[in-house]
């Protein structure tokens, strides 16, 4: 059973498009074309921030948690604040990152989407983080190597 379609936001990843991006760029990449192998290190920059921001947020919201029960006051509203501060930077790169590599797709030929939604919602893009690293998980899981 595949576990990314009963996750929200599974229908905002594209794997299909994913793979067929990394495929192509990497096939360029190894003929030796200096600007695939770029394209190559960005994807995985940019997959490496999609991953990022879930393990992100999962980290702050534990912080807090734990915050809530150790800190008081000012020290708790730091310990919020800093967590804040560190999803909605790494919730930045992550919609860059999908804004672009949507773009790289469309420069190798690939006609769909990676992420399929609207990079000005970010729940959207939180969502489609989480059905990335969900989908990759399951794929290598199930990967015959």
């Amino acid at each position: 059973m595949d576990r990314n379609t009963n996750i929200p936001g599974a229908e905002l990843f594209n794997l299909n498009a994913y793979n067929a991006l990394i495929e192509t760029a990497a096939s360029a990449a190894k003929t030796g074309d200096e600007d695939a192998i770029d394209d190559v290190a960005f994807i995985k920059k940019a997959t490496d921030s999609w991953h990022g921001y879930v393990s992100t947020v999962d980290m702050t919201e534990t912080r807090i948690k734990v915050a809530r029960f150790r800190c008081e006051g000012e020290e708790y509203r730091e310990v919020v604040a800093e967590a804040d501060r560190a999803r909605r930077n790494a919730h930045e790169a992550a919609i860059a990152n999908a804004a672009i590599v949507n773009r790289i797709a469309r420069a190798y030929g690939i006609s769909e989407k990676i992420f399929r939604g609207d990079l000005n919602d970010r729940y959207q893009v939180a969502d489609f983080c989480l059905a990335v690293t969900v989908a990759l998980f399951d794929e290598a899981r199930t990967a015959k190597h």
